[in-house]
């Protein structure tokens, strides 16, 4: 294997010589030494001493932290695109609702609606609107009769209307862009 080695070398030596440029008579001059900064490496210590390289510290591991309350709550919360005009609408109502007093309430007046808007669905240019009452949901169409006290009229700039029956008085549900 020694012998295979020394004869490479050899060949690799004489390739090399045979290769090299030619020098036009000129005499190569002493080599200059010039000064470099060396830098000082200590002694690698034995392995069963050397503590392992520390980690970068985008890399680091780092020890778990508790989620504070608000943090865990919006962990999972919902995300969306779709704006929340008719929730807020909504919620507008329900605070308008619960500013009113008591004694205000008119005896004549119908009762507020039970309906919440869920959404609308265009077939063949009718339109369908989506409504929740307590915990069904209800299809309702213009002229339609729900729960036998209501009749849906339509939709009247952005609101539902509905005809509360007993009193034949008109109410609306505000839903926002219905677009």
């Amino acid at each position: 294997m020694k012998k295979v080695v020394l004869a490479g070398a050899a060949v690799a030596t004489l390739l090399a010589a045979l290769f090299a440029p030619e020098d036009e008579g000129s005499i190569v001059g002493p080599a200059t030494a010039t000064t470099r900064q060396v830098e000082r490496v200590p002694a690698p210590l034995p392995l069963a001493v050397a503590a392992p390289p520390a980690p970068p510290s985008a890399l680091a591991i780092h020890p778990r932290r508790a989620l504070d309350d608000e943090e865990a709550a919006t962990l999972f919360a919902k995300q969306s695109w779709q704006p929340e005009t008719p929730k807020k609408i909504m919620l507008d109502q329900q605070a308008a609702k619960a500013a009113l007093p008591a004694a205000a309430v008119d005896a004549n007046a119908p009762p507020p609606l039970p309906f919440q808007f869920l959404g609308r669905f265009v077939d063949e240019g009718k339109a369908a609107y989506f409504l929740q009452a307590g915990e069904r949901n209800v299809v309702a169409r213009p002229g339609d009769m729900l729960e036998e006290r209501y009749r849906f009229d339509g939709v009247v700039q952005g609101a539902l209307q509905f005809t509360y029956l007993p009193l034949n008085q008109k109410q609306t549900l505000a839903v926002g862009d219905l677009n």
